[in-house]
């Protein structure tokens, strides 16, 4: 009877180890599962550890994380309340629980734990602050949003958090501080193309034609595959009638997209005001035979525009002359009037020796 005691007790211990050896095992997995993102996988191994160890609260804490991943916010909540987390884990809880309130919709309730968070916990005030910057401008409070921006940059100055308040500034219509933010930003990183066309887009809206263009020159070196770029510097030169810088632009475009007719329109206007009209109703012709019901075909003849050009060059010859009439007026003055004297000389000579 003693021995049979002996053994069972010796059983039960052996269980017991392999069943604590089990559970270590599933933690160490659930945790692996955790960090690389296999967030199935960890909240189900999170929940076999805590149905069998129910009162072990960093189990909680993981198994609310894996929940959140997985979108049961009120799950990952319950979990939550009972994690008991350590010190060194209490403000990473914390912000936990200030998602979860966030995703479902209780907004208030998350944005008072991220103040607190602010305060309470400097580790993660970085954090905090960046969803309270979200907070306030979803909630169009730019002003507090503008004030939590400047006390990150003054912590840690970085390119986006300057390009960031530049677009919290435009919500305010401060063009002029947007402008210095993303001169700020291009300085730490100059070599973001998108900085350099944000900038441009601010200063084509002041109608500074001209630093826009030169912006979208720099985007253009640090991504020339970008459509977009041409396209808004494009733009640009024709809302300051660059129509030169224009058409280098339209060439390029047009070589990639041949059958885009509003490039081809856009290029007829600047032929047009160029005065080409040979190339504008070379380009009319080409419309034509893409779009027949072409807008500019009404208002537009090819014919029309050839008698043009050739007005146009003899328009251009006549002034040509008259501009070296005008400029040359110290050499051609004296010397009409000496070969004006000289005729009127021999005129005079020839009737007094025929009389």
């Amino acid at each position: 009877m003693r021995k049979l005691k002996h053994t069972s007790l010796c059983l039960l211990l052996f269980l017991g180890g392999i069943h604590g050896l089990l559970a270590g095992t599933n933690w160490d997995t659930a945790l692996d599962a955790l960090k690389t993102g296999n967030y199935p996988l960890a909240d189900s191994l999170f929940k076999q550890i805590i149905d069998e160890f129910p009162n072990r609260p960093e189990a909680h804490l993981y198994k609310a994380q894996s929940s959140y991943w997985l979108g049961h916010y009120e799950t990952a909540l319950y979990h939550l309340n009972l994690s008991d987390p350590p010190v060194e884990q209490k403000g990473k809880a914390e912000m936990l629980r200030a998602y979860c309130y966030n995703a479902l919709g209780e907004e208030n309730k998350a944005h008072e734990l991220m103040k607190d968070i602010v305060v309470d916990y400097v580790p993660l005030r970085d954090s905090a602050r960046a969803f309270l910057v979200n907070y306030y401008i979803r909630t169009e409070n730019y002003h507090e949003a503008l004030n939590i921006l400047a006390q990150r940059i003054a912590d840690n100055p970085r390119p986006g958090l300057y390009a960031m308040r530049a677009e919290v500034a435009l919500y305010t219509r401060d063009m002029e501080g947007a402008i210095d933010d993303f001169s700020s930003a291009i300085a730490l990183d100059p070599r973001r193309a998108d900085f350099f066309q944000r900038r441009a887009i601010i200063y084509g809206e002041r109608g500074q034609h001209n630093q826009a263009i030169l912006d979208y020159d720099q985007a253009i070196l640090l991504d020339p595959d970008n459509d977009t770029l041409w396209r808004f510097r494009l733009a640009e030169s024709l809302s300051s009638n660059q129509y030169e810088l224009a058409l280098n632009d339209l060439g390029k475009l047009i070589a990639r997209y041949p059958r885009d007719i509003e490039l081809r329109e856009w290029k007829f206007e600047c032929y047009l005001n160029l005065e080409q009209y040979e190339n504008a109703s070379l380009e009319l012709e080409i419309i034509e035979q893409h779009d027949s019901d072409n807008w500019l075909l009404k208002q537009y003849d090819s014919s029309e525009l050839l008698a043009r050009s050739r007005m146009g060059r003899l328009g251009h010859f006549l002034k040509k002359i008259i501009q070296i009439l005008r400029r040359e007026w110290v050499f051609w003055i004296p010397s009409i009037l000496f070969i004006s004297l000289i005729t009127f000389a021999f005129k005079r000579r020839s009737r007094r020796a025929s009389s």
